[in-house]
């Protein structure tokens, strides 16, 4: 394991407990110890999500993990049904449940009969991978367990992919929601996974197209393709180029007629503005920028930086990542020492990264994770035509002399 002065990734069951974390309606139980249960809770903070779910641990001692009991377990699920009445509870597996071996599956099977709820386990317990692992088997697992079979609105779409874990969701959400109506007059359906509920994702099926903001969300769309035929469109939305081709896609559509005017007013305008900043931009010798965070924001990103000019000299993913366009696996002590011994333009990067001691021009947090960031207002995105602009607008609010 690396030394960290920070945070260690996290692991893939903080992916699955951030990820179900906002949806209203259903209850997470965590086989295993309460501390490590209440520490993924007081992440969800950190991350500015709002925790929709409820979230329970059965707790564990030295008789449950030397004897493998469930009696814990069994009871616990009882009671949250009889007590709570969620619809749908979501049993998992702890890291110590996991190394011991607890098979939670048949635990839920046993109890299929004496409970109201639907019962989905969840064998994973931060031992397979990092959390982008997590966020995309839960995003699989709601839609083969909870999306339910309802009949097709052409006035509706889903968005698969915008979770607590994405530094900028709020304001991302709403931005690509405000797209949606403006352009193609269109209405959102249902958020894979941010504030909504276990109902909304049930009427998934209602949607005429899944928007795919994230990698890990890929898996979730295929399988609501091939069950539901539900079309999928996965689109950099980062940087005027990259919305134009989104648009394009969305065009092609049929039901999905675009407004030409609203789009090439609002396009126009951002490049005016980017040839200002262009200009601005001649003066600067020093062009280089390092981009650190999840993988669509680092790729999105790093995309718009150099369609502005700059030159993206480091584009990080912070976990596992198996693609060529960006470099992986790095450790803080290496991302330390480059930061400190790199003069940059610009560090595009998440908080941690950002405290370290580092030289740089300008500063931009986008990702997590968060040391002390707190996100109230909702409409400072980063994709889409407005993301643009505000990206524009802090470069352009450097001081003259840079």
């Amino acid at each position: 394991m690396q030394v960290c002065k920070y945070l260690p990734v996290a692991s893939d069951r903080m992916g699955i407990i951030w990820t179900l974390s906002s949806i209203d309606g259903i209850c997470v139980l965590e086989f295993g110890p309460s501390g490590t249960t209440h520490y993924a809770i007081e992440a969800i903070g950190s991350l500015n999500g709002s925790d929709r779910a409820k979230i329970y641990s059965t707790h564990m001692d030295e008789s449950d993990i030397t004897f493998g009991k469930y009696d814990r377990l069994e009871k616990a699920i009882i009671e949250i049904d009889e007590n709570i009445k969620p619809k749908y509870i979501f049993v998992m597996n702890s890291s110590v449940s996991s190394i011991i071996g607890a098979d939670i599956e048949s635990v839920c099977d046993l109890l299929f009969d004496k409970v109201n709820a639907k019962l989905i386990p969840i064998t994973t317990g931060g031992l397979k991978g990092d959390y982008n692992v997590g966020v995309e088997s839960i995003l699989y697992t709601l839609a083969k367990e909870v999306v339910c079979d309802f009949e097709k609105d052409n006035n509706k779409y889903n968005i698969i992919g915008f979770n607590i874990d994405k530094y900028n969701f709020e304001s991302d959400i709403n931005e690509l929601k405000r797209m949606m109506k403006e352009y193609f007059n269109k209405e959102l359906n249902t958020v894979f996974t941010c504030n909504t509920s276990s109902s909304e994702i049930e009427k998934a099926s209602i949607g005429s197209i899944n928007i795919v903001v994230r990698k890990e969300g890929l898996k979730c769309a295929k399988f609501l393709k091939d069950k539901y035929n539900i079309p999928y469109i996965y689109k950099n939305l980062y940087g005027v180029d990259n919305i134009d081709e989104f648009i394009k896609e969305i065009s092609q559509i049929e039901g999905f007629n675009l407004n030409e005017s609203i789009y090439e007013k609002e396009k126009n305008e951002v490049k005016s503005h980017l040839f200002r900043l262009k200009m601005k931009l001649r003066r600067i010798e020093n062009k280089k920028c390092a981009v650190i965070g999840d993988f669509d924001t680092v790729v999105g990103l790093s995309s718009m930086l150099n369609s502005f000019g700059f030159d993206v000299c480091r584009k990080e993913v912070l976990y596992t990542e198996e693609s060529e366009e960006v470099i992986s696996n790095v450790s803080e002590s290496d991302r330390m020492i480059y930061l400190k011994n790199t003069e940059l333009f610009g560090l595009f990067a998440d908080g941690a990264s950002l405290d370290m001691k580092h030289n740089s021009v300008f500063d931009m947090q986008i990702s997590n994770p968060n040391l002390n960031k707190v996100n109230i207002y909702h409409y400072k995105p980063f994709i889409g035509l407005r993301g643009v602009l505000y990206i524009i607008e802090r470069l352009m609010n450097l001081s003259s002399d840079v």
